[in-house]
């Protein structure tokens, strides 16, 4: 009983551990990481390379330096209306040429190893909930033909969309792409870019966390492309607190490494579904779908942690865990899914990015079910003394994440 005791302790520090590593930290934020920044990089019919640029507006104009919420100077470009921070579209169009040294010092171009500079096209500011879709190249350049409207906007609650253009270049050649911006602000930790090169061979993408660094080769194969989307896949899940989450309290909740694995194709193909929904368009649009669905994610984790708390068998199961599946595929459907993928419905992409999540999760219960059985085998019982425990503290994790996006959500703060 002593050895047992002392292993479920040490297992308990161990996970805790790990948890308070990966648990997102919602500190003040200056805009909103829920959507990630979208880049398309395209050649234009007069020969030159445009890149077509989404973001959050306080990304590029705000200082290196800027607090969050917590700093109370004026930010650039920014107008004080009673207590709101806003900014007018007319007084940026008065300093357009401030504002275009700014774009440009926050973007770095190499194509074919050589740096380009770049000059700025056209530019564009909406209100969060009112910007035109930018998921695909034709869509993105449609956006930027379009009229803004002129009227004042929430300074922390704009999109700025943005065109560079480099006379000199061939999408053919290798291409790098990178920027500093927002690179000392705490949210970038949690903030996605996607940037997607579109070449006459097809789409090729990259996905990351934090400050933009992206890299493409010369032109690549259809294959090459496909085990690129398969990687993006693998990536959602092992960077993914929520996913390596779920899968790991499948994996302590199922009697048996075949149960495992079908839970966790259940939970996959639920995931599938509502990405290819999302690429359909079925993913709602309205400010409150994002924020609810990142809520009944954390709320699905610790549903299944006090389900395996209190052995409730019966709440684990395929059907449960496809719906699951089909909640942690919308939220990233909503976020990210179009931006992954290029104009109608690619087949093949989706099949890939499926493939790739798969294996990484394969490779994730290689690793853990060994784990699992050694533990079992170790306590000497069925396994719950040291399962429950673990799955307590994913709960807790999750209950934490439920408390601070209620309270993002909300506006409540304790300090």
């Amino acid at each position: 009983m002593r050895i047992l005791n002392r292993s479920a302790c040490a297992l308990l520090v161990i996970v805790s551990a790990a948890c308070l590593q990966v648990i997102p930290d919602r500190a003040a934020a200056h805009f909103s990481y829920s959507d990630p920044r979208v880049v398309h990089i395209i050649e234009t019919e007069a020969g030159e390379v445009a890149i077509l640029m989404r973001m959050p507006a306080p990304l590029a104009l705000l200082p290196g330096d800027w607090q969050g919420a917590a700093d109370n100077r004026l930010p650039p470009f920014g107008a004080r209306v009673g207590d709101q921070i806003v900014l007018d579209p007319r007084t940026l169009r008065t300093e357009e040429a401030a504002l275009h040294q700014l774009l440009s010092e926050g973007l770095t171009i190499w194509i074919d190893g050589s740096n380009q500079s770049a000059t700025i096209g056209r530019t564009k500011l909406w209100h969060d909930a009112d910007r035109p879709t930018f998921g695909t190249a034709k869509s993105a350049s449609k956006t930027l033909d379009r009229e803004a409207p002129s009227t004042l906007l929430p300074y922390f609650d704009t999109t700025l969309d943005v065109e560079f253009l480099i006379a000199d270049g061939s999408l053919t050649s290798p291409l790098r792409i990178t920027s500093d911006l927002g690179r000392n602000f705490q949210v970038m930790e949690q903030f996605g870019t996607v940037v997607k090169l579109h070449r006459d061979s097809g789409t090729e993408t990259r996905a990351m966390i934090g400050v933009l660094d992206a890299e493409f080769d010369g032109v690549v194969t259809p294959l090459q492309r496909l085990v690129s989307i398969a990687w993006i896949g693998a990536e959602h899940i092992y960077l993914g607190f929520d996913h390596l989450a779920m899968i790991l309290l499948i994996a302590i909740a199922a009697i048996s490494w075949r149960q495992a694995l079908l839970w966790a194709s259940a939970f996959t193909v639920g995931h599938v579904v509502t990405l290819a929904a999302g690429l359909y368009g079925y993913a709602p649009q309205a400010a409150w779908f994002i924020p609810a669905i990142e809520l009944l994610i954390v709320s699905s984790i610790v549903a299944a942690g006090i389900a395996i708390v209190l052995r409730l068998p019966h709440v684990m199961n395929w059907p449960a865990l496809f719906v699951v599946g089909l909640i942690h595929g919308y939220g990233f459907a909503a976020a990210a899914s179009v931006a992954l993928f290029a104009g109608d419905i690619d087949a093949p992409a989706l099949l890939a990015f499926a493939v790739g999540l798969e294996l990484c999760k394969l490779v994730v219960y290689l690793v853990l079910l060994p784990i699992i059985i050694l533990l079992d085998r170790l306590v000497k019982s069925n396994g719950l003394r040291w399962r429950m425990p673990v799955a307590l503290v994913l709960a807790g994790a999750a209950s934490v994440s439920v408390l601070q996006q209620l309270m993002q959500v909300t506006g409540f703060s304790v300090a």
